[in-house]
């Protein structure tokens, strides 16, 4: 129950922060279930005309020293969005040519279009052995709705996750989900 009503907090936040980036004024996008944000603290947000990002830490973590990391990016979605894969390849391309030999990338699962959701992806990337940047290990889902993209994200500073911490994240990823509101 206790999560329950901190993912209906946490739409409602969602929901405020993406307002104005909504196209439509009796339609607005959010996402449910998936984290319980609950467990975080935010560590930093910002946001313009185009896009809102919110990162969290856990309690008591920082967002200039962490070691597990929470991204949430709501975009714009604009009239002709690229293809949802090639989207997932350019947002990490510069991380692939910095570290060619210590940088990996897999797609894990591929949503099918619903109601609400036009593409969703869910994949993965690591960076290991890449030297400043510590190792990173990270599981994320874009999600293309009507009007926003979204994307989430769960990075850990670590060669590799752990396997019941990786198929946690995918589970949480998977059940992530847009809702539409009409105002």
């Amino acid at each position: 129950m206790k999560r329950e009503i901190v993912s209906i907090v946490f739409i409602i936040v969602l929901v405020a922060g993406c307002a104005p980036m909504q196209h439509s004024q009796s339609y607005q996008e959010g996402i449910v279930e998936g984290f319980n944000p609950g467990e975080w603290t935010v560590g930093n947000s910002k946001a313009d005309q185009n896009q809102r990002l919110t990162e969290w830490v856990r309690h008591g973590g920082k967002i200039d020293n962490w070691t597990e990391l929470l991204t949430m990016q709501v975009l714009k979605k604009p009239v002709n969005p690229e293809p949802i894969a090639s989207k997932v390849a350019r947002v990490h391309a510069d991380d692939a040519k910095l570290c060619p030999s210590g940088f990996t990338q897999n797609v894990i699962a591929q949503g099918v279009p619903t109601d609400t959701e036009e593409a969703s992806i869910i994949y993965e990337w690591q960076f290991t052995n890449c030297s400043p940047h510590a190792d990173q290990h990270e599981v994320a889902k874009i999600i293309y709705g009507k009007f926003s993209i979204f994307r989430l994200a769960y990075t850990a500073k670590t060669k590799k996750l752990a396997p019941e911490k990786r198929e946690q994240w995918i589970k949480e990823l998977k059940d992530t989900r847009i809702m539409v509101i009409n105002k």
